[in-house]
C-alpha cells in the first residue's frame, strides 16, 4: 500500500509570546538553545539571498483579483531552509538555486538562520516581532536524528507528537496558528487529519509596529485613487508632514516611513507617471533596492497614503520550479534524510497567506508559508510632496539586518 507523507511548513505571525509546544524547554520563541555555536553576524550570510528572492518572486507570482500582492519572502526562506536540511543530492542544490543559496553549506546556512532569529528578537511598547517554530509529527513515524537535532538547534523549533485519528489534534493544531496569528489566520488544517498524514512543521512570522510618526486621524480624507484601467475610487487617505528620508528621480519617488526608534521601517516606492507599476517591479534586484536606500535624504515634505488592509494568498510552485528547483517536486525529489525508513518524499504544494494592514497608528503584517510534501512511495532642496494616488510597491525592512521581511503592491486600496 502506497503511504503518503504530509509535510507542511508554515510560516505565520505572531502576537504573543509563543509556549512550548514540544520537547524544547526555551520560553523565548526566538532563543537560540544554550551550547549551539553561531557568530553574531551570520545572518548577514542570508539577507542579501532572502531579499533577492523576494524581487524574483515577484516576477513570477500572480496578483490577487483586485491586482494586489502581498509575500514574504523571510517566511518562505525559513521554512525551505528547515526542508533544506532533509534534502540530498539534485533536490539539494536546486533548492539552493531557487533561495539564492548556491555556494552556502548547510552548517553555514543552519548558524545564518540561528543568527537571525537572534537579530529579530524585537519586543517592546512599539514594536511586536516574533519567529517560532514548531513540528508536529505522527507518532507512528520517527524523524532522522540530524533532521531533527538541526531543527531544534538552529530553527528552536518545538517537536510534538500526535495521534493522528484523534480529531483533537486538528484543532490543537489550528489552535496554535489562530494564536500565534492573533486571529489574523485561524485554520490551516481541517479535520480529522489524512491518514496517511506524518508531519507538519510550522514556521511563525509575526510584526506589529507602531509609526515614529503616527498620521493624525483628523488629517485623514477621502481622495482619489487612480486605478490601472483609468478610472479612480475613493479611499481614505492619510496625510504627514516631517522630516523622511525621501528621494525622487525620473522613475519613482521613494520614501522611508520608520517604525518606534527607527530599527523598522516601510519603504514606499510611487512610480511616476508613465511608469508602470509592472515596469518598475520587472526591473528590481537586490543592488537596486540597496541603490534606493542608500540614495534616500532627510528632506521635510508631505506624505499622503492610502490606508489599506489586504489578505493575500498564492501558491509558489511554478514560481519556484521557474526559478530552478524542479525535481522537489517530481517523483525524482530526493529528501532522505528527513526521515526514517524508505519513504520517497516529493513537495506536493508550496502556498502562502499573508495578512496587513496600514493605518494612522502603524501596521499589523502576518504570513504563514506552507509547503506540503507527499510520498508515493537624489536630494530635493524645496519641501517635496508625495501623493501615492496610483499603484505603488511597499516593503516592511529589518533596518538592523537590512533584511525585507515582507514585500508588495497595490494597485486598488481596500479599507476592510
Amino acid at each position: 500500500m502506497k503511504r503518503k507523507l504530509t509535510a507542511s511548513l508554515i510560516g505565520m505571525s505572531l502576537l504573543l509570546p509563543m509556549t512550548g509546544c514540544g520537547t524544547s524547554t526555551n520560553q523565548s520563541s526566538l532563543q537560540i538553545s544554550e551550547g549551539v555555536e553561531f557568530g553574531e553576524m551570520d545572518y548577514e550570510t542570508i539577507v542579501e539571498p532572502n531579499n533577492e528572492l523576494g524581487f524574483n518572486l515577484l516576477k513570477e507570482i500572480k496578483t490577487d483579483d483586485d491586482g494586489n500582492l502581498f509575500i514574504s519572502p523571510t517566511s518562505l526562506m525559513m521554512a525551505s531552509a528547515m526542508i533544506y536540511n532533509g534534502a540530498d543530492g539534485v533536490t539539494k542544490k536546486e533548492i539552493a538555486k531557487a533561495l539564492q543559496m548556491e555556494g552556502i553549506n548547510q552548517m553555514d546556512l543552519n548558524k545564518a538562520n540561528a543568527s537571525f532569529m537572534t537579530m529579530l528578537n524585537k519586543d517592546s511598547d512599539a514594536i511586536q516581532l516574533q519567529v517560532a517554530n514548531s513540528i508536529w509529527l505522527n507518532d507512528q513515524y520517527k524523524f532522522q536524528d540530524g533532521f531533527a537535532n538541526q531543527s531544534k538547534d538552529y530553527f528552536n523549533a518545538k517537536i510534538e507528537e500526535i495521534d493522528i485519528t484523534n480529531n483533537d489534534s486538528s484543532k490543537q493544531i489550528n489552535d496554535w496558528v489562530k494564536k500565534t496569528t492573533n486571529g489574523k489566520i485561524d485554520k490551516m488544517v481541517d479535520g480529522p487529519l489524512d491518514d496517511n498524514l506524518v508531519a507538519m512543521l510550522l514556521n511563525a512570522i509575526y510584526f506589529k509596529g507602531d509609526w515614529t510618526y503616527p498620521f493624525d486621524k483628523k488629517e485623514t480624507d477621502d481622495k482619489a485613487f487612480y486605478l490601472n484601467d483609468g478610472t479612480d475610487k475613493e479611499v481614505p487617505f492619510m496625510k504627514l508632514q516631517e522630516n523622511l528620508l525621501y528621494m525622487a528621480n525620473s522613475e519613482f519617488q521613494a520614501i522611508q516611513l520608520p517604525y518606534a526608534d527607527g530599527e523598522m521601517s516601510m519603504t514606499v516606492i510611487l512610480p511616476n507617471e508613465g511608469v508602470g507599476l509592472d515596469e518598475f517591479q520587472s526591473t528590481l534586484t537586490n543592488g537596486k533596492w540597496e541603490e534606493i536606500q542608500s540614495g534616500m535624504n532627510s528632506t521635510r515634505g508631505t506624505i499622503l497614503l492610502p490606508k489599506f488592509k489586504m489578505s493575500y494568498e498564492t501558491e509558489l510552485n511554478d514560481a519556484l520550479e521557474a526559478l530552478g528547483m524542479v525535481s522537489a517536486f517530481s517523483d525524482n525529489a530526493d529528501f532522505s534524510k528527513m526521515v526514517e525508513g524508505d519513504a520517497s518524499l516529493f513537495i506536493s504544494k508550496v502556498k502562502q497567506k499573508t495578512y496587513i494592514d496600514v493605518n494612522e497608528e502603524g501596521t499589523e503584517a502576518a504570513a504563514v508559508t506552507g509547503i506540503q510534501m507527499d510520498t508515493t512511495s537624489a536630494p530635493l532642496d524645496d519641501p517635496f510632496v508625495m501623493e501615492v494616488n496610483r499603484p505603488f510597491f511597499f516593503a516592511i525592512t529589518d533596518d538592523e539586518t537590512g533584511t525585507i521581511l515582507f514585500l508588495g503592491s497595490v494597485t486598488n486600496p481596500k479599507t476592510n
